[in-house]
């Protein structure tokens, strides 16, 4: 073998020549011979809230011949707060046994289906050891996929993909449940059961604060543009219930409950694009929320943070119609029954609009924020909490007068909500 690199000095982390061995032999079998790696990072500050995300390229031999491939690496940091890092270190953990255990089973009950496995980056390695994770998966930009600008919503083509793959995973863990019909998925899967945002009583008192800092900015935002006193009180009492808003009751399913992304944001969602810039595949990306819950919070969360407000309203029927018809088409192959109708799945995506909009107002100044002025979430503590809530108000006001972007996508949540009857005068 040659000598292995040892350029290694600007690391994000302790990746280290067993790790990429590790992920280059499931990848390319035994016989290949690593013979140095590299980091090379590709994201930008903003990109990746929760862990660090680079890549390494690898040059290997197989059969005498020199060869290149690239990873991306997914790292789990430490954090100063502890009840932040509570929570960062259930989600890295709940995305490694999502690829570990759960990906091949969901993709065997696809497979008996006769439908395609599902469209997330294959996975090669990973590695959990006190509380550190690392997570070695296919390089989905060397296929030509990208992300789309998280300042601009998505339009229909876009949502359309992302909405018939969402289906097909919620649709798989029904399939995988139905072999089991006794035995809850969260039984056999216990971290599915796992809230995360009380994951600890440290995590609880976080994720309270943090929502409450969130609901705090856009009372604000809207005392700032006037005419909005009903929603400003409609706000100030979801502060006071806000954890229930993101609970779920485990022990009485509904037929909506199936095994949820959790994050459905621009930013967790790579497209390949065909000659016409059209959008042709999505990869579903980031599942460290993953969790079993109503498939309807999937929805309005995605609709809530990454569509403007014309973009959604003009064409929610036509979304749930589309979500809809593919998840009974994966079903209908598996010899499941569909276990809601239509008009059921519109009520329960009303009856979970207050859920697409709590985490709107935490996750859509994040996607207008830009750059450099996105907080360090790896050296997040509980004074810089405080920060982070300040720069959140300080870059809502400049945007309200600055920007027309907030409009369709932050303001046009709260007029939505009054029309559809959520908040009332």
């Amino acid at each position: 073998m040659s000598e292995i690199s040892e350029d290694k000095t600007e690391l994000p982390c302790n990746i280290t020549d067993a790790h990429v061995r590790s992920a280059l032999l499931v990848d390319k079998g035994n016989e290949a011979q690593l013979t140095s790696w590299t980091v090379a990072d590709f994201t930008n500050n903003g990109d990746n809230y929760i862990c660090v995300v680079t890549s390494v390229d690898v040059n290997f031999k197989l059969q005498g011949n020199d060869h290149k491939t690239s990873y991306v690496v997914k790292i789990s940091t430490k954090h100063d707060s502890k009840g932040f890092h509570d929570i960062m270190n259930h989600f890295n953990l709940a995305e490694v046994k999502f690829y570990d255990e759960l990906v091949p089973v969901l993709n065997l009950e696809l497979k008996k289906a006769g439908q395609p496995s599902l469209r997330v980056p294959r996975c090669f390695y990973t590695c959990s050891e006190g509380g550190h994770t690392l997570i070695f998966m296919e390089n989905l930009r060397c296929q030509g996929f990208k992300t789309h600008p998280r300042q601009k919503s998505l339009d229909v083509a876009h949502t359309s993909l992302v909405l018939q793959e969402l289906a097909r995973l919620h649709s798989a863990s029904l399939l995988l449940q139905a072999k089991t019909p006794n035995i809850p998925l969260h039984q056999k899967y216990p971290h599915l059961a796992i809230q995360w945002f009380k994951v600890t009583q440290d995590a609880l008192n976080f994720s309270i604060g943090m929502f409450g800092g969130a609901i705090d900015n856009a009372i604000m935002a809207l005392e700032q543009v006037g005419g909005y006193s009903a929603a400003i009180k409609w706000l100030n009492y979801q502060k006071t219930v806000v954890a229930g808003l993101v609970d779920h009751d485990y022990e009485h399913p509904s037929p909506f409950t199936a095994f949820c992304h959790g994050d459905v944001w621009t930013n967790n969602f790579l497209f390949r694009y065909g000659e016409s810039n059209e959008p042709v595949e999505v990869m579903i990306v980031d599942l460290q929320l993953s969790r079993l819950s109503s498939i309807a919070d999937d929805l309005s969360y995605h609709f809530f943070t990454s569509l403007d407000g014309s973009v959604r309203r003009q064409n929610t029927d036509a979304f749930l119609d589309t979500y809809h018809s593919t998840l009974a088409k994966v079903l209908t192959a598996g010899d499941l029954n569909v276990p809601f109708t239509l008009e059921q799945l519109n009520q329960e995506y009303k009856d979970k609009v207050i859920y697409g909009t709590v985490f709107s107002m935490l996750v859509v100044p994040l996607i207008l924020t830009g750059g450099n002025e996105s907080p360090n979430f790896q050296e997040m503590s509980d004074e810089k909490m405080e920060e982070f809530m300040k720069l959140q108000k300080e870059m809502l006001m400049k945007t309200i007068i600055h920007s027309p972007v907030l409009k369709g996508r932050f303001i046009e949540t709260f007029d939505e909500l009054m029309e559809r009857g959520v908040i009332q005068s």
